[in-house]
């Protein structure tokens, strides 16, 4: 049976994070919501639907998948937004019908000449299908990225079945809470640490490197190549691939190759890829009058009916030491922030907004910068990558 994965036309409420990749690629602990749907579907053919503005780039992350492919096949169509279980799967067996969970499509089972109709009138971006039986199923369905940090605790939880458990005796020298809940693959944990996994499992992956007088407290997840500087302290967190950390985490997401190295506060937030954090930098996450935090996306004002939210960072964005970020604040895509008090807590991708005035980031030098920072890691900043910069930039 063909998996087609799909983004729909709510991808802008996971700004800035969605805005330089597609809804699935985002992370949701070990994995991203695509990685966790191959793992469901490890025998099927699949392909990706996304944005047009997206699909080169797409393309260039997934090589070995279609994007947006010329012809449809009989298949079962999979919101890129939902963190599915196997259990939930099972759910979608029946034939021609469109599954809906608050009112939203989640998933649709269809023959070639049904789908296609579908896609050619815009598809899943645009509309839920016509000529299938609607049906509502139970999902955990994220509409935000406040949804996806909420859900941390269960996506860990489930990342651990397919994982063997440590040997506590090959870490001596570490102090384990709960050791069956914690798993350690092939990474250097330095004497001093403790790994508290009382409320949930602590996965430390491969290569990663925890120095001394660390604390961190499950559920937790540290990625490949990860760096955990001394005395630093993590909670209920997930740290993606090639990060440097430091300072108090809590309840944030890291989607990958970020630095937050030194000492200062990150909580109820999620920080894009190639982000870097001036030291002493720290964010609110919970207003002194103890009401809900209101988030702006889109020229709206989102109420997330919760009291603890942090601030949302887009990739490329570099903040100055000692910068303070208020509750609910969103940083677009390549910005820099470089103020005295707080900055506002909207600012538009390509910001230069320093000492409280706005300008535009000069592209050229976001450039030359981006293929620097990336070259540091061996990696390239791809014409692709640059093209889509290019028009996020003139947006």
């Amino acid at each position: 049976m063909k998996i087609y994965i799909f983004e729909d036309k709510r991808f802008s409420n996971f700004f800035p994070i969605s805005s330089t990749r597609a809804v699935f690629d985002i992370r949701i602990g070990k994995s991203t919501f695509l990685e966790r749907i191959i793992d469901i579907f490890p025998e099927h053919s699949i392909s990706l639907i996304v944005r047009d503005e997206l699909k080169e780039l797409v393309s260039e992350y997934h090589p070995n998948f279609e994007v947006n492919p010329d012809s449809i096949e009989e298949g079962l169509w999979i919101s890129g937004s939902v963190i599915w279980t196997k259990e939930d799967i099972k759910s979608l067996s029946d034939e021609n019908t469109t599954f809906i969970n608050n009112d939203r499509l989640v998933a649709a089972k269809l023959s070639s000449s049904n789908a296609s109709s579908w896609v050619s009138n815009g598809g899943p971006l645009e509309s839920k299908p016509v000529n299938a039986e609607l049906k509502n199923i139970e999902v955990y369905q994220c509409n935000y990225l406040w949804d996806i940090i909420k859900f941390i605790g269960q996506s860990i939880n489930d990342d651990t079945n397919d994982l063997h458990h440590i040997n506590p005796v090959d870490y001596s020298q570490t102090k384990l809470i709960n050791p069956k809940k914690i798993f350690i693959n092939n990474a250097k944990i330095m004497q001093g640490t403790l790994i508290n996994a009382e409320n949930g499992p602590v996965i430390i992956d491969n290569n990663a490197s925890i120095y001394g007088q660390t604390y961190i407290e499950g559920p937790a997840y540290i990625g490949n190549e990860t760096i955990i500087s001394p005395l630093t302290k993590i909670k209920n967190s997930v740290i993606g691939s090639n990060c440097k950390i430091g300072g108090e985490i809590e309840s944030s997401i890291i989607q990958g190759y970020s630095n937050k190295v030194h000492d200062g506060h990150l909580g109820d937030s999620f920080l894009g890829e190639w982000v870097n954090l001036g030291a002493g930098t720290s964010n609110s996450n919970l207003k002194n009058n103890y009401t809900p935090v209101k988030v702006r996306l889109n020229e709206k004002l989102i109420d997330t009916d919760s009291i603890h939210i942090g601030c949302f960072i887009g990739d490329h964005v570099k903040t100055a030491i000692g910068t303070l970020i208020n509750t609910g604040t969103v940083i677009g895509a390549a910005s820099m922030v470089s103020t005295y008090g707080f900055p506002p807590k909207h600012i538009p991708p390509f910001s230069w907004y320093v000492n409280r005035k706005s300008e535009k980031m000069d592209f050229n030098k976001f450039v030359l910068t981006a293929q620097k920072v990336k070259k540091r890691r061996n990696m390239g900043f791809t014409p692709i990558q640059e093209e889509l910069y290019k028009k996020i930039a003139d947006y």
